[in-house]
C-alpha cells in the first residue's frame, strides 16, 4: 500500500479486517496489518516463548492465535489459546494450527479447565479488559501446577492522566497503574519480577503502515518498577510466581 494516505490506509485496513471474517471495529490487532503495534504485541509472545519451551501452557485471550502459533512453534509441550469471541477463535484455526496447538472458546472472566492442567499462562494485554482481574488470577492459582508460572504484560500506567486516558477507552475495565498491579499481585500471593517492554529503534504505535521494525528491536529489561516510572516503557510486564 506504498504511497496511500494514512486515513486511506486505516480505511483499507479496517476492511480488509472485516473481511477476515473479524470485528471491524475492537481493540485486539491481528496479523494482517503487520504494524509497528503489531509487532510490539508479538514481540511480548517472542519473550513469552522464552519460558514456554517444553511446558503446558494456556494463552488466555489469544485473539486471533497468532501468539498462541508461535509459542507452540518455538518448543512448547502444548498450548491451549482460548478467546471469548468465536469470530476470533475460527480466525485462529484457519490461519494458525500446529500439532502442539488446541483453540477453545472460553472466558477469560470464568476459567473452567482442569486444575494443575498448565506449567505457564500467557496473560498479554488482557487483565485491564476484565472487570474483576482477581477472578483470573485465583483460577490461574488453581489452573497452574507447583512450580507454575503466568507472565502479564499490560499497558504501561504512571500517572494520574494516563489513568485519565485509559479511563476513557471502552474496552479497558480497570485503568491499574504499574504499581497498583504489582500491589495487587503481592496481595494474592504472588511474587514477581518486573521487566520493561522496549523498543530500541524509532516506534509509531498509531501507524496502519506495515512496520519496518524486527523482534531483534525490542528489549525486556528485567529491574524495579522504579525504572517504568523513569522512562515510560511500551508494556509492563510481570513474570509471577506463587510466593514461598
Amino acid at each position: 500500500m506504498a504511497g496511500l494516505s494514512t486515513t486511506l490506509r486505516r480505511t483499507v485496513n479496517v476492511a480488509r479486517r472485516f473481511l477476515a471474517g473479524l470485528p471491524s471495529t475492537e481493540e485486539a490487532v491481528w496479523p494482517g496489518v503487520r504494524n509497528d503495534l503489531f509487532l510490539a504485541h508479538e514481540s511480548i509472545y517472542a519473550f513469552a516463548a522464552r519460558f514456554a519451551r517444553h511446558r503446558r501452557v494456556l494463552d488466555g485471550a489469544c485473539g486471533t492465535g497468532y501468539g498462541s502459533h508461535l509459542l507452540a512453534s518455538s518448543g512448547a509441550g502444548g498450548v491451549l489459546g482460548i478467546d471469548l469471541h468465536p469470530q476470533r477463535v475460527r480466525y485462529a484455526r484457519r490461519h494458525f494450527h500446529h500439532p502442539n496447538l488446541a483453540y477453545r472458546v472460553a472466558d477469560c472472566d470464568r476459567l473452567e479447565l482442569s486444575p494443575e492442567s498448565f506449567d505457564f499462562i500467557v496473560s498479554s494485554n488482557t487483565l485491564e479488559h476484565l472487570g474483576d482481574p482477581t477472578r483470573f488470577l485465583r483460577s490461574a492459582d488453581e489452573l497452574l501446577t507447583a512450580e507454575g508460572q503466568i507472565l502479564v504484560a499490560v499497558p504501561p500506567v504512571l500517572s494520574e492522566a494516563d489513568v485519565a486516558v485509559h479511563a476513557h477507552n471502552r474496552y479497558h475495565a480497570v485503568p491499574r497503574s504499574v504499581q497498583a498491579w504489582a500491589d495487587l499481585f503481592l496481595s494474592m500471593g504472588w511474587q514477581f519480577r518486573f521487566f520493561a517492554h522496549r523498543c530500541s529503534a524509532p516506534i509509531d504505535l498509531t501507524s496502519p503502515a506495515r512496520t519496518r521494525l524486527s523482534h531483534a528491536d525490542f528489549a525486556f529489561q528485567e529491574g524495579s518498577l522504579g525504572s517504568a516510572y523513569d522512562q515510560a516503557p511500551i508494556t509492563a510486564t510481570y513474570l509471577l510466581r506463587r510466593a514461598a
